[in-house]
């Protein structure tokens, strides 16, 4: 009896070997297919995302040809020839003085040199008009701002060499710093 025990024992261990070897293979080929489809779900996504990436970069692309100042830009380069400065090897010298003439009236005409909340406004409305994303014309305000000064806050600038102001500035900080010093000793 006991080597029927025997027997069934090896049966019964040779039987649950190969059903440990059917299981492995096939957690083996589920895990290969889960792989497989995180693989091609990392493929698609990635798909996407280079999509998304194109198609700011066409929007970004098609808002900076919209963009007035652009255009305006490009319609000046064309319009008006480049200035030649210097000294000039063509015989007619007319031409050389009609040019001198118009850059002179050009500079005579008032320009507006400054920025102002109007214009960063208009251009706000305008970038919004035209589809871009909030965030990048916060961005575009955020690099509007400071980036003109009015002409007169140019002439008002200080006529102190920039030793002297700097001398100050090191003067006053260390008044400050006297100042918290005394301060923290009266405490």
């Amino acid at each position: 009896m006991s080597e029927e025990l025997d027997d069934i024992g090896r049966e019964t261990a040779a039987m649950m070997k190969t059903m440990l070897q059917i299981a492995t293979l096939v957690a083996l080929k589920a895990r290969e297919r889960g792989q497989k489809e995180a693989e091609a779900r990392v493929k698609v996504t990635q798909a996407r995302m280079k999509e998304q990436r194109e198609l700011q970069i066409r929007e970004a692309r098609d808002s900076k040809a919209k963009d007035p100042r652009n255009t305006e830009l490009s319609r000046m380069m064309v319009d008006r020839p480049l200035e030649r400065k210097g000294v000039s090897l063509d015989k007619d010298r007319s031409m050389d003085q009609s040019r001198i003439g118009a850059a002179a009236a050009a500079s005579a005409k008032p320009v507006i040199r400054y920025d102002s909340p109007e214009r960063r406004m208009a251009i706000a409305a305008h970038l919004a008009k035209a589809g871009v994303a909030p965030e990048l014309a916060a961005v575009r305000m955020l690099a509007e701002v400071g980036q003109a000064k009015p002409l007169t806050a140019l002439q008002e600038r200080s006529q102190e060499p920039p030793m002297v102001t700097r001398a100050r500035e090191m003067e006053e900080r260390a008044r400050a710093r006297a100042q918290a010093l005394e301060r923290a000793r009266t405490r």
